[in-house]
């Protein structure tokens, strides 16, 4: 027999989302910080880029949290 996996903790889970929002901040900031004569179209392109980021974090973070209530809640009881 084969041990099963051990199952994470809350405190082990990692969390995808906050890396969406680390990425973004990295594209907000980078045409500034690394292209500091970059044409107007290249800011744009970036800002847009982090918006999305922004967003698709917000979806992952919506996830996360209904997974880690509903883990928290339980299965339902029959009465």
């Amino acid at each position: 027999m084969t041990p099963s996996p051990p199952t994470p903790s809350p405190k082990s889970e990692s969390q995808i989302s906050v890396w969406y929002f680390v990425g973004a901040t990295f594209v907000f900031a980078a045409p500034v910080i690394f292209l500091p004569d970059a044409d107007f179209w290249v800011r744009i392109v970036s800002i847009a880029l982090g918006l999305v980021l922004m967003v698709a974090g917000g979806f992952q973070l919506r996830r996360e949290l209904t997974a880690r209530r509903d883990r928290r809640e339980g299965p339902p009881s029959s009465a």
